[in-house]
């Protein structure tokens, strides 16, 4: 049997209805060179079972893993990731329970990724629309057509929320891509991986994302918006949904808004953004010591690891090869300098 293009990566928790129509999503696509790797995260619902009634009448090989202990987002992921790289399997699609991919979502990244002059392309992203409710019922609106990084150290998905009326169609270079549905080049994994992973173990679940695709810009790796491949992605977590979220969901969110910082932001940079990230920071700092308590230990846990930490953040600067100068402009808050327009 010849080597896959793609391997699959799907993680679980308690996610067995989206399961459920996620993957003959996956069984129908046109490009067939596919495996599939499914890690469930110690689900107690039926995810187990969905993925194991998958697994025996998938059209690809599929591995499935159970692990006893919830590993998070990255730290399923991972595992995925190594796989592929022990395989010698040249491409990571990672993916959300929660999403639905067209028929040709594959075939049109793939498409992409391999056009000549695409060699530093590390990740791809379709355009991804929302999907709503338990049934994931596909919408016209915009989820994610690339990642927009800002001055004050936030983060926003391109496009998200707006109705989709072509304006996105035009392939463009992002700064990364949401993890939602994304493919990676797994030498590109491999060139920006850690001491704590590909994805960062640190970080748990959310973010973790922003953090690879702030390393793979540091080694040199370009991120690309394909939209002729489509997806459609239910979208939990949002600003405006802070107060109805659970409060480990916070606790995390607050964690990696640091730790995302603390990992790849050099001296230019903080230097560059101080004054707009400090007065966000201070807000963050303030609703932990008064209306979200809950979150409080992201602070302790920060300080108790700081050692640890800044020895992984100087593992990380240490192996750039683009500087904070030629990274500053993707941080900007005029959205239309966060897409640049595919040369090819």
């Amino acid at each position: 049997m010849s080597t896959p293009k793609v391997l699959v990566s799907l993680v679980t928790h308690d996610d067995s209805s989206d399961v459920e129509r996620l993957l003959p999503t996956l069984s129908a696509q046109t490009e067939r060179a596919l495996a599939i790797h499914a890690l469930d995260n110690a689900s107690e619902d039926g995810s187990r079972a969905a993925l194991a009634a998958a697994q025996r009448v998938s059209p690809f090989p599929f591995t499935l893993v159970a692990s006893r202990v919830n590993l998070g987002y990255a730290g399923g992921h991972n595992q995925a990731i190594a796989e592929a790289v022990r395989q010698g399997i040249p491409w990571v699609l990672v993916l959300n329970s929660d999403v639905l991919l067209a028929p040709d979502f594959v075939e049109k990244l793939l498409a992409a990724a391999e056009a000549p002059g695409h060699e530093r392309v590390g990740s791809l992203a379709g355009k991804i629309l929302r999907a709503e409710g338990e049934n994931l019922t596909p919408t016209n609106v915009v989820d994610s057509v690339g990642l927009h990084m800002t001055r004050n150290g936030r983060h926003f998905d391109l496009g998200a929320g707006e109705k989709d009326t072509g304006q996105y169609d035009a392939p463009a270079e992002v700064f990364g891509v949401s993890g939602c549905a994304a493919l990676y080049r797994t030498s590109a994994l491999e060139d920006v991986r850690i001491s704590t992973g590909y994805f960062d173990d640190d970080f748990f679940v959310y973010r973790e994302d922003v953090d690879l695709a702030w390393r793979l810009r540091g080694r040199g790796h370009t991120a690309l918006c394909v939209p002729s491949a489509v997806a459609w992605h239910r979208r939990r977590n949002l600003p405006d949904r802070r107060d109805a979220m659970p409060p480990l969901v916070n606790l995390h969110s607050v964690k990696n808004r640091f730790l995302l910082r603390l990992n790849n932001a050099g001296p230019a940079h903080v230097r560059a953004t101080f004054v707009s990230t400090f007065v966000r920071d201070a807000l963050v700092v303030g609703s932990c010591l008064t209306v979200e308590r809950s979150s409080l230990p992201a602070l302790r846990w920060l300080g108790q690891h700081r050692r640890r930490l800044l020895e992984k953040r100087r593992e990380i600067l240490a192996r750039r090869t683009v500087g904070d100068a030629e990274l500053l402009p993707w941080f900007t808050n005029d959205l239309a300098g966060a897409r640049r327009p595919d040369k090819l």
